[in-house]
């Protein structure tokens, strides 16, 4: 996401952290205030207090007795590979699997650039045969290349021209430096004691989009606005990693998309009153609003967050076919150096409008949300040729359903 040392409360992205507390999301790129969710009450948190260790050695030396041995056979073996044993896990732990799930079916590859154009940074997805048809296969899921130094020269008068909304958002920018669940939260009702699996989805992909943005990014290296001008002088810490694709966006349309799918996928019918179109505008409108604001506070281009907004729809719905066990059908291509290329004309300086690349539409009228390509700069490919009787995860398929039972009935 954002700051990546002290300054504030993000980063520490890690390793899903403490994500079993809850209490914090652990240091889950501070998925911050999920409350005290942790100490579950009364049932204690992950700590052991000191008091009740010491009282815990004197209780044993006075009730144990002396050992008795028991047979090999007395305790059953637990069946291995079971999604039956995910209800008894932490959601700490169940984040670990859920990552190596996602994280083990991502593939990347840079193509160097050449004398007269940037390079490619590549996204792929694995695709495992089963037993009876043995193999991998590594399908492309999303390509980008970055914008030139001309364009990033005209995106900087626009970012010059969004500071003068800092004063009306700067409430807005500092609760948006963590995760962007605790804005979709205003939107859906999403509460720990309430929806605590979807909560766990929306980590999931929240983890998927971070995993794969920072590598693009590090491939990439673009440079931040504040990099260009001292003029810009950011309201915020600038980041270290590259700015594009910016990751507030990529996550934002990642959960997004996830979140949208999520109520429209439910098993007893999409919930009602979710699955009107209303809603997915309304997640849409936030997502896109999270990613403006990064411009406003002078630490990204507004191609940053077209680049994020591509990125992060493409992954919401490679996270939702991962969870559901469909093969991905189509892949995505953002080619920054034509950005604003568009029915023949060249528009460096265009601003991020997220209707341009997502339409939510209205599922209960029997329109279907589309990903779309606006102009010359994005493109999408059908995937083919996949490995039949492909391994699906079942760990996914078991949260993906946790989740979408909570909304049930509704």
């Amino acid at each position: 996401m954002a700051n990546d040392f002290n300054y504030g409360p993000e980063g520490s992205f890690g390793s899903f952290g403490s994500f079993g507390s809850f209490g914090s999301f652990g240091s889950f790129g501070s998925f911050g205030s999920f409350g005290s969710f942790g100490s579950f009450g009364s049932f204690g948190g992950p700590a052991n207090p000191p008091m009740v260790s010491g009282a815990l050695i004197t209780n044993h030396d006075g009730i144990a007795g002396n050992w008795q041995a028991i047979p090999g056979n007395a305790v059953p073996a637990a069946s291995e590979e079971t999604t039956a044993y995910l209800d008894r896990l932490s959601p700490s732990v169940r984040g670990s699997i859920f990552a190596l799930e996602l994280g083990s079916r991502i593939g990347f590859s840079h193509t160097p650039a050449t004398a007269t154009e940037d390079g490619w940074a590549n996204i792929f997805h694995l695709e495992i045969g089963d037993a009876a048809t043995p193999g991998t296969k590594y399908q492309p899921l999303i390509k980008m290349r970055r914008p030139t130094q001309a364009i990033f020269a005209a995106q900087l008068t626009v970012v010059a021209n969004y500071a003068d909304l800092r004063q009306d958002r700067i409430s807005e920018i500092l609760a948006q430096l963590a995760a962007p669940t605790e804005f979709l939260r205003a939107i859906a009702f999403i509460e720990p004691a309430r929806t605590p699996y979807t909560m766990e989805l929306l980590a999931a992909a929240h983890w998927l989009a971070n995993y794969v943005e920072m590598r693009i990014k590090y491939a990439l290296d673009c440079k931040r606005p504040m990099e260009y001008s001292p003029q810009i002088q950011p309201m915020i810490w600038t980041p270290t990693h590259g700015a594009l694709p910016s990751g507030h966006a990529t996550e934002a349309f990642t959960l997004a998309r996830v979140l949208w799918r999520l109520l429209r996928d439910v098993d007893t019918g999409p919930a009602v009153p979710y699955s009107d179109g209303t809603w997915g505008e309304m997640m849409m409108r936030q997502a896109a609003r999270i990613a403006i604001n990064r411009t406003v506070a002078g630490v990204h281009f507004p191609v940053d967050s077209a680049a994020g907004a591509v990125l992060g729809l493409t992954l919401g719905r490679y996270f939702a076919d991962r969870c559901t066990g469909q093969e991905p059908a189509r892949s995505w291509t953002f080619d920054g150096s034509v950005y604003g290329n568009e029915d023949g004309a060249s528009n460096p300086a265009l601003d991020f409008d997220w209707r341009r690349y997502y339409a939510p539409n209205d599922p209960a009228g029997g329109t279907a949300p589309v990903q779309s390509a606006p102009g010359d700069w994005v493109a999408d490919t059908a995937i083919t040729g996949h490995l039949p009787n492909q391994v699906h995860s079942d760990p996914l398929d078991w949260l993906w359903k946790k989740a979408a039972a909570e909304w049930a009935g509704f």
